[in-house]
């Protein structure tokens, strides 16, 4: 199966040499290789379900990572990605039964210009929060910053509630892409594992 794509940044502007990897539910990488000079890139794999696939250049230096979940590969696949500043990790989509027409989604941002300075907590501040699902843009009709622990450290993380049309709606594919006051940019996509 051919799973292929464009890397670009928060402009559209094609990124060459990315690596681009796909990884096992260990996050050891199982394929990778590298964008063109348009920002292309092509896997040839077998069919199956990828838990990863991640996506950067000049990982903590000039940009962080873009990560895609849950890839079921039964057919050619188009995937475009893109990455800058902001990282958008550990995301999660889900329903409440009995929460109305809505999907929650929870994910932690890091700032990777927090983190070069050092910071404990390097969640970006004011952000701002696009998603789109199978193609379509909805609107997120709450947001709550939560406390998440990892060790001693405490972090920022976002749980999220995003309008749908109906009920429990049979997704697909979920993208989601943040902003800070300063303009940078992050983006993660995850497709419904259920399906």
């Amino acid at each position: 199966m051919i799973l292929e794509g464009y890397v670009k940044d928060k402009h559209d502007t094609p990124i060459d040499n990315a690596i681009v990897e796909i990884k096992g539910e260990d996050f050891i990488t199982i394929y990778s290789t590298e964008s063109n000079e348009e920002g292309y890139y092509k896997f040839d794999i077998p069919s199956g379900r990828y838990p990863f696939l991640i996506a950067v250049k000049d990982y903590a230096e000039k940009c962080l990572e873009y990560w895609c979940q849950n890839i079921l590969l039964q057919n050619d696949m188009l995937l475009d990605v893109s990455f800058d500043t902001l990282e958008i990790y550990g995301l999660h989509v889900f329903s409440v039964k009995g929460g109305g027409n809505s999907l929650m989604a929870y994910f932690r941002p890091m700032s990777l210009i927090r983190f070069q300075q050092g910071e404990q907590d390097i969640a970006p501040k004011d952000i701002t929060i696009k998603v789109t699902i199978d193609g379509k843009e909805r609107r997120v009709i709450n947001t709550n910053e939560v406390k998440e622990v990892a060790g001693e450290q405490e972090m920022s993380a976002y749980l999220i509630q995003v309008e749908t049309t109906e009920k429990n709606m049979h997704w697909n594919k979920f993208d989601i892409e943040i902003k800070d006051k300063d303009g940078n940019y992050g983006a993660a996509t995850i497709f419904n594992e259920n399906i």
